[in-house]
């Protein structure tokens, strides 16, 4: 009795297994060709990417491991306070706002495994 119930404590643990999967991606709809450099505070790791017109590039991609399933871990989609994201082109001023939540767009998929995509659009009304 003892081991069928330790043997059923195991599989119900093991069987709830889940994973959340962040991805933020910018994507660059502007007429320009783009320079973005990215510090992610989560990695706490400088990037430099050369963004073409029509393109986008994944900044961040975290997994997180749980075992409640039925709750759907929600990150927030703009850039936390500490990373910093700085968009560059000559002759115009970036004025978008990342850690502004609306700007961004998410779509969630997945039960037990939930993909989260963030995408933030990129477009001339950007530029100033």
């Amino acid at each position: 009795m003892r081991y069928l119930l330790s043997s059923l404590t195991c599989l119900l643990l093991l069987g709830c297994d889940s994973t959340h999967t962040t991805r933020k991606i910018i994507q660059n709809d502007s007429s320009y060709s783009l320079q973005i450099d990215y510090f992610s505070g989560y990695y706490y790791m400088d990037s430099i990417y050369t963004l073409p017109v029509n393109s986008y590039v994944d900044i961040e991609l975290t997994q997180k491991l749980g075992n409640k399933p039925c709750e759907i871990p929600s990150s927030p989609c703009s850039i936390s306070e500490n990373s910093t994201l700085e968009v560059l082109l000559d002759d115009f001023i970036f004025i978008g706002d990342f850690r502004n939540e609306f700007n961004w767009t998410e779509h969630v998929s997945g039960n037990k495994h939930t993909i989260q995509v963030c995408t933030y659009i990129i477009t001339d009304d950007d530029f100033e």
